[in-house]
């Protein structure tokens, strides 16, 4: 029942892939076609699946991962797809909050919301400020990733310190521990980036 009500977000992740992708240059001049962005998508989703039934951050690991690794066999611009990918599946995170908020109440209904509201300011921000300046070259390729990295992060321990004020649980988890790993990594690549420049302009 919980994988239906999210059919919505991996129809709008694969619409927003589509428009994303369909005529992109770089894509277009290596000779990566949309059938193989789509395969790829098809089985990142599978994948995010899988672990989703341990967490949704075990599921963006996981699918981060299997992305890694298939666009290194196939040699695709990592950064790049990363980007991309990163876009449209932050438009499509607020709608798979939306829909499951129709299985829960009280608290972790609001929860829901809550992270389904940060999650539209994220996407909102992403498509209308740092995309065009992906595009136009003005930010280096990944640089949207990074972003949502940290931002993910942030919301993830949000998440975990407004639960544990709710039930009072152990935070002394395996997965909290690599969340903490994982925020500690997504800060590193945001400072190697901002240490090596963020845009594609000559330093002067």
């Amino acid at each position: 029942m919980h994988i239906l009500v999210l059919i919505p977000s991996f129809l709008i992740f694969l619409y927003c892939l589509y428009k994303i992708i369909k005529d992109d240059y770089v894509f277009i001049r290596r000779n990566i076609s949309l059938e193989q962005i789509f395969d790829i998508a098809l089985i990142i989703i599978v994948v995010s699946l899988i672990f989703l039934k341990l967490s949704l951050f075990s599921a963006v690991l996981g699918g981060i991962l299997f992305l890694y690794l298939i666009a290194k066999y196939k040699k695709i611009p990592l950064g790049r797809l990363f980007d991309f990918f990163t876009l449209a599946f932050a438009v499509a995170l607020p709608v798979g909050y939306l829909s499951s908020a129709f299985l829960l109440r009280d608290f972790t209904l609001f929860v829901y919301l809550i992270n389904a509201f940060l999650y539209t300011v994220f996407a909102v921000f992403s498509g209308k400020f740092v995309y065009p300046r992906l595009m136009s070259r003005e930010l280096k390729e990944g640089s949207l990733h990074i972003l949502f990295l940290i931002f993910f992060s942030f919301v993830s321990f949000l998440d975990l310190i407004i639960s544990y004020q709710k039930n009072k649980f152990s935070l002394l988890t395996i997965e909290n521990g690599l969340l903490i790993l994982f925020f500690l990594f997504s800060l590193f690549l945001f400072f190697r980036q901002a240490k090596n420049g963020f845009t594609n302009r000559k330093r002067l």
